[in-house]
């Protein structure tokens, strides 16, 4: 079993000219602090209402098939939470590398104001209109959110390096909470005596407020970069870097799986004769064990090492998706939905600490994280609305279930080709070292 790399090693790798430009004391990490802790809990806060926001999508799913969009497949339906996230991963591409030449306060704040004025414009979307909820919901919340997601976490590292993992655990479980409280908070307005346009825009106030505080905690603490990094640079070192290749492509398989479980367990709970009342809590006993194991993951990493804990939750995670196959009960639902909330919520909370783990350049996290999650997003982008066609309207759980689980499985053997890759460079440079001592 390898170790992570120390934090000195780590800083051993940072580019030379990096310190002869940056002062010493910025370089040493704070690892804490009201400033340190205030940013962990705004970025936080971001992702509780993005992300967070975004995983509540199952809600969405379950009110249009039935309600709303009844004209539309359950495929059809799912393309716009598939876009939605699509956008908020890919999107990370631009802000990761904006936050790294130092325009994270313009990013964010652009990004909270059309957040908010997109969910109001989602709240004027009639019944049976498919484009209007689209291109709000879809395109325009999805873009918006994407333009916070990646700074929110990179900004982290500006704060930690040796407690990294455990502050991007914090930071990526607010997305977690966001996905237990909103699916209860949606359920309620839109189904309620609100109806779907005033909970709209409840949900919307809601978030405004949120992400205003959000905004006064974070904050950046390393001068922006003196030269744009190159991303043609970072694409032509990721590209010849194997782990990180098979790290990107593990974290698309996987959230290929993820966000059928997402999208379709609420549906898939009210379908089965299961009460309204507790189908609509499916999703946020979901949500509540994918929060305890985001904080729980930056713990055992420290132990087992952050490759090591991302393979064997990913696995068990992915066999939990073959279990879908037997929902039918209170009970099942209520196993699947804790256990698969649990593992996922690991291998979710390990996905920004592997990617920093994975990156020899401190100057290229926020780089190398937009373009891991810009590749990831296809996994997102695809998962649900292909699950959707082999579930079609007749709704064949069993297949969707296979299919779903089988691709997450293979986000698992290409996390084990990573550890191999890693275990083999590893030897080698063990064995060049000797060498070059002798």
């Amino acid at each position: 079993m390898s170790n992570p790399r120390s934090s000195d090693e780590i800083a051993k790798q940072a580019p030379k000219s990096a310190s002869k430009s940056v002062p010493s004391d910025v370089l040493s990490f704070p690892e804490g602090g009201f400033t340190a802790w205030g940013t962990v809990l705004g970025a936080s806060l971001i992702q509780f209402c993005g992300f967070g926001y975004s995983n509540a999508y199952g809600v969405f799913q379950d009110f249009y098939t039935q309600i709303y969009l009844t004209n539309f497949t359950p495929s059809a339906i799912a393309w716009i939470g598939s876009v939605n996230a699509f956008l908020i991963l890919s999107i990370g591409i631009v802000s990761g590398r904006m936050v790294d030449r130092g325009a994270f306060y313009p990013v964010m704040k652009i990004g909270c104001l059309l957040q908010c004025f997109f969910l109001f414009i989602l709240s004027l979307a009639k019944p049976d209109q498919y484009y209007q909820i689209f291109l709000s919901q879809g395109i325009g919340l999805g873009f918006a959110m994407g333009l916070t997601n990646v700074p929110s976490i990179a900004i982290v590292s500006h704060h930690f390096q040796r407690r990294r993992a455990v502050a991007m655990g914090i930071v990526v479980a607010g997305s977690s909470l966001g996905a237990i409280l909103h699916p209860v908070v949606l359920n309620n307005l839109i189904n309620g005596r609100l109806g779907f346009a005033n909970g709209v825009r409840a949900s919307a106030a809601l978030n405004g407020g949120l992400l205003f505080i959000a905004n006064l905690l974070m904050r950046t603490r390393l001068p922006p970069q003196s030269k744009a990094v190159s991303y043609t640079r970072v694409l032509q070192n990721s590209s010849r870097d194997g782990a990180y290749i098979c790290a990107c492509v593990g974290i698309a398989a996987f959230d290929f799986g993820y966000f059928f479980e997402v999208f379709y367990l609420q549906l898939d709970s009210t379908l089965h004769g299961l009460t309204q009342g507790f189908s609509f809590y499916s999703l946020t006993i979901l949500s509540s064990g994918s929060f305890i194991g985001r904080l729980t993951g930056g713990v055992v990493s420290a132990y087992v090492g952050i490759q090591n804990t991302t393979i064997v939750f990913s696995l068990i995670s992915s066999a939990v998706l073959y279990a879908m196959i037997g929902l039918h009960s209170v009970a099942s639902v209520a196993v699947i939905a804790a256990s698969y909330g649990f593992f996922s919520g690991v291998v979710v909370a390990m996905m920004g600490p592997l990617i920093s783990y994975l990156t020899p350049e401190i100057s290229h996290i926020g780089a190398r994280i937009g373009i891991s999650f810009a590749l990831s997003s296809i996994g997102s982008f695809l998962g649900a609305p292909i699950c959707g066609a082999f579930l079609t309207s007749h709704y064949i759980w069993w297949k969707a279930a296979i299919f779903a689980g089988s691709v997450a499985t293979g986000g698992c053997i290409m996390f084990v080709s990573m550890q191999v890759i890693l275990k083999i460079r590893q030897k080698t440079s063990s064995v060049c070292s000797k060498e070059a001592g002798v």
